[in-house]
């Protein structure tokens, strides 16, 4: 277990303990190093109601256990499945066992609402926070949360960050623009949680400000918008009559221009959702949001696109966003105006792509659609972030996998003919990535991701520090993660494993510089005869400046 996660010294009892099982939802993310909004919501309760409280996170009780408290409020669980690096989520089993603690025990999150958990004194399916804040008052009910109430414990219980094994860095906090989606009168997507929370609430400008500004002056410096079903869909026009509303720049503008001005040395600023239909209806008013979100947010960010299919039946008989013509606008939209290199290596702003298995009117055709359209995308000299392929979780018998072998061979074919190309197009061997985290290790390799929505994963072929940050210059290719070597890295210091994993190296040729101890690059070329591989291997090492 990482060190990150051994709990520091707790108190022997407290009155409340707040225990965060990680949440993992389609717009929401808080699995370290992210944390969710709903442990500072808790949080905010107990300090408006002055009592005693502690906060654990699930990696934190795997590893010492739980404290004693009179109650006991977990929270957590996933909605869509999930490939973890360093933290998962509480599980099922987990979260029986710790219903046996003595004291009154609450249950909230998908583990409550999906999940078939026994053993709890209470289980909330709606906002945890407000029926723990009716509790108290006697007078529980499982409600939604009020604006108010929403804004008032936020930022009241922005304390609890202080709390996290990860604080203040490399912790990312996520938040959100609004809640709900604005399609949520024609039932949004079938497969969707968003419209179970019915017409969106957009949150004003100077609130979120003042919940970023709040943890910035905590000491957080990354923070992720990412709760909102579509990002350039904020404040829009026509919410409640129109399926693809207005987007209004303007608002958009306001929003990220203060959270510059106000907070102007954070490290990471990304987001999340957008919808194809509306960037596509609305292209001018769309390019205005994407250049502001350019100039504002920090490189690597991604817009996840919720295509879910490209088979016009599947689109239909599930209600989906858009259409393959709209999310193919929506891709050449924003790789005009984000695709450029920003100063940690990363693309500034792409698109992102969702596809779902199992859902209605799927036929043996249909991953063959999928797969066309990708390859569309490809050939047309666009450029991916990621593409997300899931199964479809069907919680009451709703969706059925009867294509399962189209699935998992369209998944294969993706990652093999679609991503390691794009990847291979998008880093060039050699690009530099700044400030990637080491989160794990496996044996002699190390493995890491830069603090970002969607990171990708970084692996080393030779032992780093873990919890450390590392400039990494990519050598090899994944079908969804590369293979670098540190930077800078001199010729002097280099070991024999790390001289091995440069590419045209080898075990002769690092046997002979580790060996030979060349200082400069004329003695370096004096090994070899090979001008090329030569120059391909002094773009990985560097020699001491006397």
């Amino acid at each position: 277990m990482r060190e990150d996660f051994r709990r520091t010294e707790k108190k022997a009892e407290t009155q409340v303990l707040v225990v965060d099982g990680y949440l993992d939802e389609p717009s929401l993310l808080g699995v370290p190093p992210y944390i969710s909004p709903e442990p500072r919501l808790l949080a905010g309760v107990l300090e408006e109601e002055c009592l005693d409280w502690e906060y654990v996170t699930a990696d934190e009780y795997r590893v010492s256990g739980l404290p004693k408290a009179d109650k006991i409020l977990v929270y957590g669980g996933a909605t869509v499945p999930g490939n973890y690096l360093s933290a998962t989520p509480l599980s099922q089993r987990e979260a029986e066992e710790i219903s046996k603690n003595a004291g009154e025990t609450f249950l909230g999150g998908p583990l409550a609402r999906y999940e078939n958990v026994s053993g709890y004194d209470h289980y909330v399916e709606k906002d945890f926070s407000a029926y723990f804040h009716d509790y108290l008052t006697g007078r529980p009910r499982d409600r939604w949360i009020t604006p108010k109430e929403r804004e008032r414990w936020l930022v009241k219980g922005t304390e609890v960050v202080k709390r996290h094994p990860m604080y203040p860095d490399p912790l990312i906090a996520e938040m959100s623009m609004y809640r709900g989606c604005p399609r949520y009168f024609t039932g949004g997507c079938s497969f969707c949680s968003e419209p179970y929370y019915g017409e969106p609430v957009f949150r004003e400008q100077d609130n979120i400000v003042r919940e970023i500004k709040t943890l910035y002056d905590l000491g957080l410096r990354n923070f992720r918008l990412g709760g909102q079903s579509c990002t350039i869909s904020y404040r829009a026009e026509g919410i409640g009559s129109r399926e693809v509303p207005v987007p209004q720049p303007k608002e958009i503008k306001i929003l990220f221009e203060d959270i510059t001005e106000t907070c102007p040395d954070i490290k990471v600023l990304h987001l999340d959702n957008a919808n194809p239909a509306v960037i596509s209806s609305y292209p001018q008013r769309s390019r205005k949001i994407l250049k502001i979100l350019v100039k504002h947010t920090s490189p690597g960010n991604v817009l996840a696109l919720g295509m879910e299919s490209a088979d016009p039946e599947v689109i239909r008989q599930n209600n989906l966003n858009a259409n393959p013509k709209q999310v193919e606008d929506s891709v050449r939209i924003i790789n005009e105006i984000g695709r450029g290199r920003g100063v940690n290596g990363m693309p500034k702003l792409l698109p992102g792509i969702n596809f779902l298995g199992g859902l209605k009117g799927e036929s043996s055709n249909t991953y063959e659609k999928n797969f066309d359209f990708l390859e569309k995308i490809k050939n047309e000299g666009y450029l991916l972030r990621r593409i997300n392929i899931r199964q479809v979780l069907s919680r009451k018998g709703e969706f059925k996998m009867d294509y399962k072998s189209d699935f998992v061979k369209f998944k294969k074919k993706v990652r093999e003919k679609i991503d390691r190309p794009l990847l291979k197009k998008m880093l060039p061997r050699g690009t530099l990535l700044r400030d990637v985290y080491m989160e794990k290790r496996e044996g002699n390799k190390t493995f890491g991701r830069q603090i970002a929505t969607y990171p990708l994963l970084v692996g080393v072929e030779y032992p780093l520090d873990l919890g450390k940050y590392y400039d990494i210059a990519v050598t090899d290719y994944g079908y969804r993660s590369i293979t670098g070597v540190h930077q800078p890295l001199p010729v002097s210091k280099a070991s024999l494993r790390q001289l091995k994993a440069i590419p045209g190296v080898g075990e002769k040729r690092a046997a002979k510089i580790f060996r030979k101890q060349p200082n400069n690059e004329g003695e370096f070329k004096e090994l070899f005869q090979e001008e090329d591989v030569v120059v391909k291997i002094l773009k990985f090492l560097q020699f001491n400046q006397s």
